[in-house]
């Protein structure tokens, strides 16, 4: 089953895709795409589409 929801992932100085994408995956999701939709100084927001078992 596809799903999409939005998660926080905290700012860091080195973001990047590859900070977010390894990010997601400590978090246990498959992803199959993502997109930042919001920053509020602290947090980027960001939907996801991942596969639940």
């Amino acid at each position: 089953m596809i799903l999409s929801k939005d998660i926080k992932i905290p700012y860091a100085e080195d973001f990047n895709s590859e900070y977010i994408e390894n990010n997601l995956k400590q978090q246990g999701y498959d992803v199959l795409r993502w997109a930042i939709t919001s920053f509020d100084g602290e947090n980027y927001t960001v939907n996801i589409s991942y596969v639940k078992d």
